[in-house]
């Protein structure tokens, strides 16, 4: 974190303090140098200050903070928890590897997620910081969601249900390496910012593809690195296989949905208001409009 200079010899910092209910901007303005020594970015501190609105947005001007101890934090209070429990994801997980046929592809998926750390983080993780499941178990959701649309795909359009199950289930496996737990956030490690979690999901996988049949092997390296679609969204490759397309797809519509069901949240009927990552505004219709109900309400 660099101080700025607010004017000649002036200086003051700016951040984001965030916990499970969201974030709001934060400042200091006085001891600016001894505070900025002891502030590490994802980590829980207690702060005194005073709360301001600052150009339409509240704002706390800190006046003093100390870090506090993991042993006295409830992780649930810094990073949201998500929809389902840890125990409800595990199980879909077994599930779904358990339902594919006999093939080198189950093999691989149960060597993987039989590893207990590789397990126990992968249904911990997140699948983003921001944006779309960002929440404990975020990453776990969002690949149990793109395996299964993707099961739907391979069952309508005659694709491969192992490769496509494989795929889904491991195209975001990097974020592991990509993203560090601190304890009460998660962070991009220096190796996710240099590298990325395509790259490092390939290195992750390394060992266990070495045993499978080459065209197998590409095929699922291909996936994992065609899955954002297209180059200027972050892909190094295009989807060039059937079952590429489908994950690519199946992730694309899962982050989507899950973007749009959060901008909703709260809106009763009419639009939302305008979503950057959306680069819309979306409608909700209008519930209960007339006698009969609507096409929009929601039916038990």
């Amino acid at each position: 974190m660099v101080p700025y200079n607010n004017k000649p010899n002036e200086y003051y910092l700016k951040f984001t303090l965030t916990d499970a209910s969201g974030e709001v901007s934060g400042r200091i303005w006085q001891g600016v140098f001894s505070l900025n020594e002891i502030m590490e970015n994802g980590y829980p501190y207690k702060i005194k200050g005073s709360v301001v609105e600052f150009k339409g947005s509240l704002q706390i001007n800190v006046d003093d903070l100390q870090k506090v101890p993991y042993e006295e934090v409830e992780v649930e209070d810094f990073i949201p928890a998500g929809p389902y429990t840890k125990e409800q994801l595990d199980k879909r997980l077994r599930d779904l590897i358990d339902s594919l046929p006999k093939s080198s592809g189950l093999t691989l998926l149960r060597k993987i997620y039989n590893n207990d750390k590789i397990r126990s983080a992968f249904l911990t993780w997140p699948a983003a910081t921001s944006v779309h499941h960002n929440w404990l178990g975020g990453l776990c959701q969002h690949s149990l969601e793109v395996a299964e649309m993707c099961q739907f795909l391979a069952r309508s359009y005659q694709l491969s249900p192992s490769l496509v199950t494989v795929g889904a289930l491991l195209h975001d496996i990097g974020k592991l390496r990509e993203y560090q737990f601190t304890g009460v956030a998660f962070t991009l490690t220096d190796e996710g910012k240099l590298n990325g979690h395509m790259q490092l999901g390939i290195e992750m996988l390394l060992p266990y593809l070495e045993e499978l049949d080459p065209v197998d092997k590409a095929s699922i390296k291909h996936i994992i690195l065609a899955h954002h679609g297209k180059k200027e969204w972050g892909s190094p490759v295009v989807p060039q296989t059937p079952e590429a397309f489908a994950v690519f797809l199946a992730d694309y519509t899962s982050a989507k949905l899950i973007r749009i069901q959060s901008v909703l949240e709260g809106v009763s009927s009419g639009w939302s208001e305008y979503d950057r990552f959306l680069e819309t505004s979306i409608f909700s219709g209008n519930k209960g409009s007339s006698e009969d109900g609507s096409l929009f309400d929601v039916f038990e």
